[in-house]
């Protein structure tokens, strides 16, 4: 007699133990909450994060849901450490006492000053259209 064994609903590879997806599935979860709500993760945690994360993203096993997810949060980690390089350039300056916007004021030809100024003078109202009596 052969034993049959059961289909899995799951992700691409089909992994036979649905206590670890679902224990990784749950992980996911928390790690969501965590970046989503900006709890303040340790700097030992947050090192590892990414790392974990990417392994549940390229698991073949995990459930297409849980790999855009995972995907999704990557992302999301990704900007908010562009933030926090922006925000620590910013203060950085401040320090320093120089700027933290830097404009650059150009000298434009007449004609191109012409050209930007008929670019935003308003057209004029049309009239109202009325119905035909």
């Amino acid at each position: 007699m052969t034993q049959e064994q059961p289909k899995d609903a799951g992700g691409v590879g089909g992994s036979p133990d649905k206590a670890t997806r679902w224990e990784q599935r749950q992980h996911l979860r928390v790690l969501e909450e965590a970046v989503y709500n900006g709890w303040q993760i340790p700097a030992e945690a947050a090192a590892s994060l990414p790392r974990e994360v990417l392994a549940i993203a390229t698991d073949p096993n995990a459930s297409p849901r849980d790999r855009i997810r995972a995907t999704e949060l990557l992302a999301a980690l990704r900007k908010a450490d562009i933030e926090a390089a922006v925000n620590l350039d910013r203060i950085l300056r401040l320090d320093a006492g120089t700027a933290t916007e830097n404009l650059a004021i150009v000298d434009l030809p007449d004609e191109a000053l012409a050209a930007v100024a008929r670019s935003l003078v308003a057209p004029k109202p049309c009239p109202p259209r009325r119905k035909p009596k």
